[in-house]
């Protein structure tokens, strides 16, 4: 028979790689979202080449964004609605952690 404290160590280290696994996605896809905000606001390019690549990964998103009624309104700088619409999970993500997390069982 397996020890009860053995297989809850086992869960929460499974637990807790799953935590970090999603934090070092989240934290590589809002960087790249931040760069492309920032990009955006600053009315670079993508005849640079860290516009063309940071462009280049994001639009794919930006694409299905754009096609929402009012969507390329700009509202603030050069940012459009779908930009700072593909901010906010940026934002949201975070604070759905802080909202669920550290409650005792």
């Amino acid at each position: 028979m397996i020890d009860p404290a053995l297989r809850q160590s086992r869960r929460a280290g499974s637990s807790q790689l799953a935590m970090e696994l999603l934090l070092t996605a989240y934290a590589a896809v809002s960087a790249i979202i931040l760069l492309r905000t920032v990009l955006a606001a600053m009315d670079v390019t993508d005849r640079i080449w860290i516009g063309s690549f940071i462009f280049g990964i994001t639009d794919h998103v930006t694409r299905y964004l754009d096609r929402l009624p009012g969507a390329s309104t700009v509202i603030l700088f050069n940012l459009s609605v779908s930009d700072l619409t593909l901010l906010a999970p940026v934002v949201l993500f975070p604070l759905g952690l802080i909202a669920t997390g550290g409650r005792d069982r």
